[in-house]
């Protein structure tokens, strides 16, 4: 199951996962994040994960199974933030997190302890 939340005042969705993705809302979370760089010219992302999502890699498979094109995800170059909020993160975005220290996007992995912390990383600066 999942939850989608997108707060405007800072400019992020929030993605709340339970146990596994749901492919068929992942447009969802896409359309959110497009109205937000439109809306704000940035955002960022918040994404909590409750156990370990068993289904990433089959998710985003069906997501690139949905006939857009490159261009149509331009707007990805307008996220700013993206904090991982779990107590076991998938090995994909430990292997992002290291590589993004030299690039525009900010990303950080807290534990679930630390959920508070990471709202607060990311709305830091939104209005900027």
């Amino acid at each position: 199951m999942m939850n989608l939340r997108v707060d405007e005042r800072f400019a992020y969705v929030e993605v709340e996962v339970f146990g596994r993705y749901q492919p068929e809302r992942l447009r969802e979370v896409i359309d959110a994040m497009r109205g937000l760089a439109g809306r704000h010219g940035h955002f960022s992302q918040l994404e909590i994960h409750h156990g370990k999502p068993d289904n990433l890699m089959s998710s985003l498979h069906a997501l690139s199974k949905s006939g857009r094109q490159a261009a149509d995800y331009e707007f990805l170059r307008a996220m700013r933030k993206f904090a991982l909020v779990s107590d076991n993160p998938p090995i994909l975005y430990r292997i992002v997190s290291t590589f993004t220290s030299q690039s525009r996007l900010a990303m950080k992995i807290f534990p679930m302890h630390e959920r508070d912390m990471a709202r607060q990383w990311v709305e830091e600066g939104a209005s900027n």
